[in-house]
Formats: C-alpha cells, structure tokens, sequence
C-alpha cells in the first residue's frame, strides 16, 4: 500500500508540476526542400518534364510548447516554401506555396546543453503563384497539322496534406538542426503527355489554341489513353535550420 501511495504522489506531483515547468519559445527556421517525385511510370516516355529532382526553399516562423520533465513538446510553424521543377526543355515551374505543420516531439539528452529530438505530424499546404505548366514541342507541316514532337502539361494541386516525420538536435536551447522526410497524404499533382500521332485530328491543337483543358481532353479520349498519369506523389526531403528566442 506504501509503494501504491507513493507511485500515486509522485504521478500527482508530475501532474501539478507540468503547467508551471512548461515551457514556450518561439524562433525563425528555414531550409532546403529536395524533391523526390513518384513518376517511374514515365521512364518509358521522352517527356519534356525530368521531374526526377528539384529543389527550393522555406522560411518562416514557429513556435514550440515544451515540457522538459517529460522530454514531450508540440511545434507549430507557418512556412513560406519554395519549389523548382527542372524541365529538360531549360525551362522550370516554381511552386509556392504556405506550409503550416504541425508536429508532435520528443527530445531526449543533456538538458539545455544538448538533445536529440524525433518529431512527428500533419503538414497543411497551400499553393499560391504559379499552379499549372504548359510545354509545346509540337512542330507543324504545310496544311498546319502536327508533324512531330509532343505536349505535356503538369498541374499542382491548389492544397495539400502531407505527413512529417524527422529527427534533429537541440544545442544550448536555441539553435536547431533536423532533416526530415514530408510524404504526401494523396495526389500532389496531375501530369498530361501526348504525342503528336495522337492529336492529328484536333482541331484545337492544329489551329494553335493549346490550353491545359484540352491537353485533359485530347489525352482522355486519344487510343494511347496511358498519356494521362493523375495521381503523381511529390515527397519532399527537408533540411532545416531554426533559432529560438
């Protein structure tokens, strides 16, 4: 009955002490993003798009809740986020975006000194700018029909959920370093390719009003119907960097 009575003292001191030793700060962190696209599907295809890498930036603020008795903590943060796709054709589609994640945390080590910490949780995102991307290498004969080349297009969802999980250190309480992988929860974008055989006979493309719509759909209705790839996953690697006040 003592060891109960104690155990329950202890876990009630813990209870009471935790409102008094949280902890909140708030700071700057910014990064790298490094892509990694889902798009082995069309290694088979010469598309324009070479979406296999692109890379950006993030900056923002953030604010943690610690709770250092318990080595637990939650993090919120409000990122402006940068990405640039590279084409093979020399030209980029660059999507912004806001990302606000959110994560659970759990940090463990030398007190203020140094800590490692693992994190974990929803990412919001929402795109702004530039959200859609149109390639013409269509080249044209006399009777203005397409006679070689091809179209692609490749639109970004407007907004995103994503999971984050990483791992970082804490040094002297204020600098931190983390990478940290964001998986996407669903599509991230839609990518249309179609070749110049399988537009002969669209009117649209042959008079030069080539819109993303009708890239959708000619590439729905064309016989080579596997030109039309709608669930691309973006994942992203993120190395980041954060000062806390």
């Amino acid at each position: 009955m003592k060891k109960i009575a104690c155990m329950a003292a202890i876990a009630a001191a813990l209870l009471f002490a935790t409102p008094a030793q949280a902890q909140f700060c708030w700071g700057i962190k910014g990064g790298v993003n490094v892509g990694n696209n889902d798009l082995t599907v069309l290694k088979d295809k010469e598309a324009a798009f070479n979406m296999d890498n692109y890379s950006g930036f993030f900056i923002g603020p953030k604010a943690e809740l610690r709770i250092p008795i318990l080595g637990l903590g939650v993090e919120a943060a409000a990122l402006y986020s940068q990405k640039g796709m590279k084409l093979a054709e020399g030209e980029t589609f660059k999507q912004n975006s806001f990302q606000i994640p959110l994560s659970a945390k759990y940090a463990f080590g030398l007190g203020n000194i140094a800590n490692v910490f693992i994190a974990a949780g929803p990412e919001f995102g929402f795109n702004v700018g530039e959200t859609q991307k149109l390639v013409n290498g269509l080249t044209f004969n006399n009777e203005n029909k397409p006679e070689s080349g091809s179209v692609q297009g490749y639109i970004a969802e407007k907004s995103t959920l994503s999971i984050n999980a990483g791992i970082g250190v804490t040094l002297l309480n204020h600098l931190q370093v983390a990478i940290n992988y964001n998986m996407p929860w669903g599509k991230t974008g839609e990518f249309v390719y179609i070749d110049s055989s399988e537009i002969e006979n669209a009117e649209d493309i042959q008079n030069g009003q080539i819109t993303l719509d009708a890239l959708e759909k000619l590439s729905n209705t064309a016989d080579k119907a596997k030109t039309a790839i709608n669930n691309i996953k973006a994942g992203t690697v993120q190395l980041s960097v954060a000062y806390l006040f």
